[in-house]
């Protein structure tokens, strides 16, 4: 007699099979899914992290009254404690952290941050101000070392430094986001050369100094920066498709290497770094002397065609 299975026998083998490929079919279709998730997720979330930290390490080093906000690249500015939600542009004034902290041949600083107000040779209050006083006295300071580090840093071109004075009454208006600076009676000071003494800071026409204050302490900046949430190709088409269809994918782009306070703007020919793509928030706000940030970022088709996409955002203060 031929052993064989029953109709039954079989019957329950097809059946548990059919269960066990369906089940196990989802449980790799899951697996996948939450692999790719969770990979998409930390690719993005690095990314989003390194933008915020590399912005929080520049802003942290701004010249606080500084700081706008526009609606565009170049476009009209405000403050940014008064900017409107549908602002896409942070600029501000950073100073020279790089040469306050000494350069790698000389460990002292390029400038010291202080001016002699008793320097009877120098521009040192109003009463100073005549023909023969053309220049500050920082004492501690190399002016030809300022000059060789900016123009290390700025990629061997035109210097233009400018003194910011620590205390002194300003506003958003007075560092040249309208234009070129062509007086002293503004925020920025701008520096024009060197002079036979390493201390001394030429300020180009001492007269121009009328009205002007003096104070002890400075900071000295080479360029401003922007950050600009913008379009990546600058053709405004629509490129996401499913529920995000109608979406323009944005770029985050920093700007820097350029001068207000000397005519300079952004982008005009200043140099331009890619921050971050596919960014579909970039927020800032500031309470107080906080700076608060916050960068989406979306990542289309991660499991498919129109699925949506997959979304992280992430948010820094810096003070």
């Amino acid at each position: 007699m031929k052993k064989g299975f029953t109709f039954l026998e079989l019957l329950f083998v097809i059946i548990v099979m059919g269960l066990l490929a369906n089940f196990g079919t989802n449980i790799l279709v899951t697996t996948y899914e939450n692999y790719s998730l969770s990979t998409t997720n930390n690719k993005i979330l690095t990314n989003v992290e390194l933008t915020l930290k590399q912005i929080s390490n520049r802003l942290q080093y701004r010249i606080k009254d500084s700081v706008i906000a526009r609606g565009a690249v170049n476009g009209a500015f405000t403050s940014l404690s008064s900017a409107p939600a549908n602002s896409r542009v942070l600029e501000w004034v950073g100073y020279d952290i790089d040469g306050w902290l000494g350069t790698a041949t000389n460990t002292n600083p390029t400038w010291s941050g202080f001016i002699d107000v008793n320097d009877p040779g120098a521009i040192a209050s109003q009463s100073d101000i005549n023909s023969s006083n053309s220049y500050l006295e920082s004492p501690g300071s190399n002016t030809a070392n300022i000059f060789a580090t900016i123009a290390a840093l700025d990629n061997g071109g035109a210097a233009a430094p400018a003194i910011f004075f620590s205390g002194a009454n300003t506003d958003v208006t007075q560092y040249g986001w309208g234009g070129a600076i062509g007086t002293q009676n503004q925020a920025a000071h701008e520096i024009t050369g060197t002079l036979s003494s390493s201390t001394q800071l030429a300020t180009g026409n001492a007269a121009s100094f009328t009205g002007v204050d003096i104070y002890e302490n400075y900071k000295l900046a080479w360029t401003a920066y922007s950050i600009s949430l913008e379009d990546f190709n600058g053709d405004g088409a629509t490129y996401r498709s499913g529920p995000l269809a109608g979406t323009v994918i944005n770029d985050l782009v920093l700007y820097y290497d350029y001068q207000p306070w000397a005519g300079g703007t952004a982008p005009g020919g200043v140099r331009r770094q890619l921050l971050l793509q596919n960014v579909d928030t970039f927020d800032f706000q500031q309470q107080g002397e906080v700076i608060n940030i916050n960068i989406c970022v979306n990542q289309d088709d991660v499991l498919g065609a129109n699925d949506g996409g997959y979304s992280v955002c992430e948010e820094i203060a810096i003070l």
